[in-house]
C-alpha cells in the first residue's frame, strides 16, 4: 500500500506536522529515557502510562486517515499502521490477527535498539510503547473502542531474542 503522507513543517514555529496532525520526531535517546522513565515509576503504573498514551497518541491518526481514505475494516487498516510504524523509524512489523486478537512481530526495534545501544541488554521486556501502538492499530483496523486489546510483548529483541514478538487479546 501507498501510504498518502502530507508531511509540513511551519517556518515561523518550527512545528511539524504529518497529515494535520503535529508530530515530534524521535530518536533513541527519546524514546530509551521515556521508557526508562517508565521502567522507574513502575509503582505509579508508568508502563501502563506509556502504552495508553501511545495508543491515544495514534489512534486519532490512524481513525482520520481510514476516513479520509475509505479503507475496509481488517487487513488494509493493519497494513497502514505498520506502514506508518515503519515511515515513522520505528521498526518493521508482521501481523495476523481477527477482532479477536492476533501476534505482531518485529525484526527491527527503533525502541530495543537504542536502549541497546545506552544500556545494554535488559532481562525483561520493556517496549510499551510499541504495545499502545498495536493496541492503537487493532483497535482502529476492527472499529474497537480504546482500551479495548491487551498487548503483551512474549519475545523481545531487548532481552537478546531474534526478533520481538507481541501477543493481541481482545477484552
Amino acid at each position: 500500500m501507498a501510504l498518502d503522507l502530507d508531511y509540513k513543517i511551519d517556518e515561523k514555529t518550527y512545528r511539524h506536522s504529518l497529515n494535520g496532525f503535529q508530530t515530534v520526531l524521535h530518536c533513541h535517546h527519546y524514546m530509551t529515557l521515556t521508557t526508562q522513565l517508565a521502567e522507574k515509576l513502575q509503582e505509579f503504573g508508568g508502563p501502563r502510562v506509556l502504552a495508553e498514551s501511545a495508543e491515544d497518541a495514534f489512534r486519532p491518526f490512524f481513525d482520520d486517515y481510514v476516513k479520509k481514505h475509505g479503507l475496509p475494516a481488517g487487513e488494509a487498516r493493519l497494513q497502514m499502521a505498520k506502514e506508518i510504524y515503519a515511515r515513522a523509524g520505528m521498526g518493521h512489523m508482521e501481523s495476523t490477527g481477527t477482532a479477536d486478537g492476533g501476534e505482531v512481530t518485529m525484526t527491527r526495534s527503533h525502541v530495543d535498539q537504542g536502549w541497546i545501544m545506552k544500556f545494554g541488554k535488559a532481562d525483561h521486556s520493556l517496549n510499551y510503547f510499541t504495545c499502545g501502538f498495536i493496541s492503537a492499530m487493532f483497535g482502529c483496523a476492527f472499529d474497537k473502542p480504546p482500551r479495548s486489546y491487551q498487548v503483551e510483548e512474549t519475545a523481545s529483541i531487548v532481552k537478546g531474542d531474534p526478533q520481538s514478538t507481541f501477543s493481541v487479546k481482545a477484552l
